[in-house]
């Protein structure tokens, strides 16, 4: 029979593994217009061509309208 001491300590760990799951996953920096400026300067350090959607974007842009 399991022991109250080790559910609870199985509880614990499954909120906290919960909690940083949820932190990794639903960051609110983690949106689309940094994942367009990580692979704009990942295709420039390859020296590989640019689409045109990421040649109009400015590393310091960071509001959403200003792309459309």
């Amino acid at each position: 029979m399991i022991n109250n001491t080790s559910l609870y300590f199985f509880f614990i760990f499954f909120g906290i593994c919960s909690l940083f799951y949820l932190f990794l996953n639903f960051r609110p920096s983690k949106n689309e217009i940094n994942n367009k400026i990580l692979l704009k300067n990942l295709l420039e350090g390859l020296d590989v061509e640019l689409p045109e959607e990421l040649k109009a974007l400015d590393n310091s842009s960071t509001d959403p309208q200003e792309l459309s």
